[in-house]
């Protein structure tokens, strides 16, 4: 049973769902203004307000006994002009955005989208001002016929924050990245992913051992305090003789380790999209999935814009050190042109970071 969790403000400007992400939602807010945070995750949020219940009853009767009558009687009470999120795929956004049409209503991408299921609602469903990575998404919405207020592609916002952060940050050329995407077994199409990322690691290995002894930077998908931080570190443990370097999940180390690495190596991973989209050299080794799996479609149509250059068409080792060597070897100038158009595609690049881009935005909508 969820435990009940008290807001304390009552009045704010915004109002933030949910706590995973709210430091990156926190940036893109206006100078001046204020916020509440509602915590959707790990209970029910309430405030200690008889007025709170008066108009959870309303909502109750007017919705039924549903998540978004205790949203909605928390937006009745705290009155925030502006509602963002950076749970872009769960339904309540829409849902408070339909409810409420003269307030601002934001989702920030948060991920790597393979799909649409989290806006999947049959009945009734309509984005609100959704801030996506690239032009890819507005052709996902359309595939699976999601209507939306507003779509504005502009790129990573944690990209954007830690380049913000670390505007000399080192562009090194000396090692390799390995993006982890560890997860334990459940089912047969995350069996299949553990055993494709031990394949594509033991290339690796085998390519560094033969071609170009490098540091092989691995970012790790959970830190010292996850349960399965021990797992994965176990899973890693296959390699002898290698330079090699552990990246607990933390902050923005991962982007670190990507900056700080020539070529970044990945299944499908959202870092992997948010680097490849700034100029890095990446290579990916998603459509390599078996034709059994239903996900191949989705995993297919994402990469369907990709070049053959950061593209792995197989796990052979064979495979893996033709296209490895081709990005070492590879002039600068000449990734850049044969990537431009997807970089373009797939992760927004500007001058101004996506964080100003949305701030601006609500600065444009919202009277302050």
């Amino acid at each position: 049973m969820k435990k009940p969790i008290k807001i304390s403000r009552f009045v704010s400007d915004v109002l933030i769902i949910d706590n995973v992400g709210s430091d990156v939602v926190i940036k893109c807010i206006p100078a001046g203004l204020s916020y509440s945070i509602v915590d959707v995750r790990n209970g029910i949020p309430y405030i200690a307000r008889l007025f709170f219940f008066f108009r959870l009853s309303i909502r109750v009767a007017q919705f039924g006994i549903k998540y978004k009558s205790v949203i909605a009687s928390i937006v009745d009470v705290i009155k925030p002009k502006i509602i963002i999120s950076f749970i872009d795929t769960n339904l309540i956004m829409g849902q408070i955005g339909l409810i409420f049409p003269n307030k601002l209503v934001i989702s920030i991408q948060n991920g790597t989208r393979l799909h649409m299921g989290g806006f999947n609602n049959k009945r009734e469903f309509l984005l609100p001002h959704y801030f996506t990575f690239g032009e890819y998404e507005k052709d996902l919405l359309k595939k699976y016929n999601i209507k939306y207020q507003s779509c504005k592609a502009v790129g990573s916002v944690k990209l954007g924050l830690f380049l913000e952060k670390n505007p000399r940050v080192k562009n090194d050329r000396s090692g390799i990245c390995f993006v982890s995407q560890y997860v334990p077994s459940s089912n047969k199409f995350k069996d299949d992913g553990v055993k494709r990322l031990k394949s594509l690691y033991s290339n690796l290995i085998n390519w560094s051992n033969e071609y170009d002894r490098r540091i092989v930077r691995i970012a790790m998908r959970n830190n010292k305090n996850d349960s399965d931080y021990l797992n994965e570190l176990n899973f890693f443990k296959l390699s002898s003789g290698i330079d090699i370097k552990l990246v607990d999940n933390v902050d923005y180390s991962s982007y670190e380790a990507g900056y700080e690495s020539l070529v970044i190596v990945t299944i499908d991973s959202t870092i992997g999209f948010e680097l490849f989209g700034s100029g890095k050299r990446v290579l990916f080794c998603g459509t390599t999935i078996g034709d059994e799996f239903l996900e191949k479609e989705n995993i297919d149509y994402i990469f369907r814009k990709m070049p053959d250059i950061v593209l792995l068409d197989n796990l052979t080792q064979k495979e893996f050190d033709n296209k490895m060597n081709a990005l070492i070897r590879m002039k600068n100038e000449e990734y850049l042109s044969q990537t431009k158009e997807a970089r373009e595609y797939y992760m927004k690049c500007q001058t101004l970071p996506p964080h100003k881009v949305i701030s601006e935005f609500i600065l444009d909508n919202v009277q302050i």
